[in-house]
């Protein structure tokens, strides 16, 4: 006589909806804005500077408008400098925006600032004088719509999001990570520029999805899908 053993599988599921998603308030005009693209996507997310929300979270989400050297002098002052980068190590989702992003690198250009160094890097100034392939001068800030070029199509951030997808841009400087297999996306503003970078758990977007319609809104989206 045989025996047949089956072994079911038990995948443990998440409810969406007890997720504790944070917002870093660093005092930037976008905190919001990011917000209210999260609550469209049917979380209501927290606005916080505290320490034990941050640690305590399923993800974290880091906005930025304005410049580097403004974004790490708040979180010095917060007292969140080694505390994000304590929570980049534990493997939980963040996602930093816009100057969120530049302060991954090492350095930043503008105001000579050390950043976090969470990702191996620099951040520039966009040059002088650039021009694009009709001979027209490019204007700084790079400001608008532009187009991604999606190198990993298969990262989660971009489930769903078509190559040549427009997103809004608004910045001066940009980054250079070291190692390039990091870049998810480039956006062809004169030179080439890193739009989407990412390192296991973390994931930065030059662009802001919180101003990018429904594309934008689908950022969210596939990153609350990766904390699921």
């Amino acid at each position: 006589m045989y025996i047949t053993i089956v072994i079911y599988k038990i995948e443990k599921t998440v409810d969406s909806k007890n997720l504790k998603i944070i917002i870093i308030d660093t005092g930037a005009a976008n905190v919001h804005s990011v917000h209210k693209a999260v609550i469209k996507v049917g979380i209501t997310p927290y606005i916080t500077k505290n320490k034990s929300d941050i640690r305590n979270s399923d993800a974290v989400i880091l906005p930025g408008v304005g410049s580097s050297n403004a974004v790490m002098k708040s979180l010095i002052n917060l007292d969140l400098k080694e505390e994000i980068k304590l929570y980049a190590n534990s493997r939980k989702p963040l996602l930093c925006i816009c100057v969120g992003m530049q302060v991954l690198f090492d350095k930043s250009d503008e105001g000579n600032t050390k950043c976090l160094g969470i990702i191996k890097g620099n951040v520039k100034k966009f040059p002088e004088n650039m021009i694009d392939k009709n001979n027209r001068k490019m204007k700084i800030p790079h400001m608008g719509w532009n187009k991604l070029n999606i190198i990993n199509q298969n990262h989660k951030i971009l489930d769903n999001i078509p190559n040549n997808s427009y997103f809004y841009f608004v910045h001066s400087f940009y980054c250079i990570p070291e190692e390039k297999n990091k870049i998810i996306a480039n956006t062809d503003y004169g030179i080439e520029v890193c739009s989407i970078v990412s390192d296991d758990n973390i994931i930065g977007t030059q662009f802001h999805p919180e101003k990018s319609g429904d594309i934008g809104i689908s950022i969210y989206k596939n990153f609350i899908d990766m904390v699921k």
